[in-house]
């Protein structure tokens, strides 16, 4: 649950910021779709395939318990949160340096 509860501060902080600084990071819904779909799927297979081989694991603790394949849940919503809120932040700071 611990993991799930960082998940949502981090994507409420990145929704806020993106309404505050009125930043925009996609042209269109279909580029708001289409590219993170794409960096969705790279990500679940090379994240599968570390767990499969054994590169890094998932402990129980923090999880709420749902796995997808090799994954939790909470494993997919960071692919798809995380470079959200990395992006916002850096087009804020981009719009503020310029």
């Amino acid at each position: 649950m611990e993991y799930l509860s960082i998940l949502v501060i981090f994507l409420l902080s990145a929704l806020y910021l993106e309404w505050k600084y009125q930043v925009h990071l996609y042209h269109s819904r279909r580029e708001r779709i289409v590219i993170p779909l794409i960096f969705f799927i790279v990500c679940v297979l090379w994240d599968s395939y570390a767990v499969y081989r054994q590169h890094w694991i998932f402990p129980g603790e923090g999880l709420i318990g749902v796995w997808i394949g090799y994954l939790p849940l909470e494993e997919y919503l960071f692919i798809l949160i995380m470079p959200f809120w990395a992006i916002t932040v850096y087009k804020i700071l981009d719009k503020k340096i310029r």
